[in-house]
């Protein structure tokens, strides 16, 4: 065999590696979001024309969380999934299970994190410092909120709440899961500080 040929059949040899790895298809990304609680117990709201109005503002989030990307703690380091991120960016996500959360459990109120027409008769806003889940599975939640009543004779509400929850952090569903099961808990904090509407 000449030196051409032997030159051709090497390289032909070393690229067959290379075709069989780009041949393989890489699994598929996948997308999750916290979900939504439960309404099969929750009949069709009806709401009056003088219901009151509950304006939830997007929730503020630290700005290494507020991506799409699905993250782990391990010490310092933040760990991020490859194969999995969130559907949307986290404080959307965040915002729109703690509405679902609030209007299911304020069926006569409209619970809303959409623009108005006019001015909420409430108004709340969340402000989440930490919402870490480690590689040992410890998820943790600080949050600060503040619930502001139109009526400026009326005070504001002030609160804070530090949550935290264990569970399998082996997969992105697993992660996603205790993450939403924070933001449930959260929003059940939050609910108990809002007054009934005068």
């Amino acid at each position: 065999m000449t030196s051409a040929p032997r030159r051709t059949l090497l390289a032909v040899m070393a690229c067959c590696p290379l075709l069989s790895l780009a041949g393989c298809a890489s699994p598929p990304l996948r997308l999750y979001t916290l979900g939504v609680p439960s309404d099969a117990n929750i009949g069709e709201p009806h709401l009056s024309s003088r219901a009151a109005t509950i304006a939830i503002s997007r929730v503020i989030l630290p700005d290494y969380l507020d991506s799409q990307d699905i993250i782990t703690r391990q010490g310092e380091e933040i760990l991020r999934n490859a194969r999995a991120r969130w559907a949307t960016r986290l404080s959307l996500g965040v915002t729109d299970l703690l509405t679902n959360v609030l209007s299911n459990k304020r069926p006569s109120e409209m619970i809303t994190d959409q623009p108005l027409a006019d001015v909420a008769t409430m108004r709340v806003q969340i402000d989440i410092s930490r919402f870490d889940v480690d590689t040992n599975g410890v998820a943790t939640l600080d949050a600060t909120w503040v619930v502001l009543p139109r009526d400026p004779s009326l005070p504001l509400i002030r609160e804070r709440t530090h949550l935290v929850a264990t569970g399998g952090v082996g997969s992105a569903a697993e992660v996603a899961s205790l993450m939403r099961g924070l933001v449930i808990q959260l929003a059940e904090r939050v609910n108990a500080t809002i007054p009934l509407a005068r």
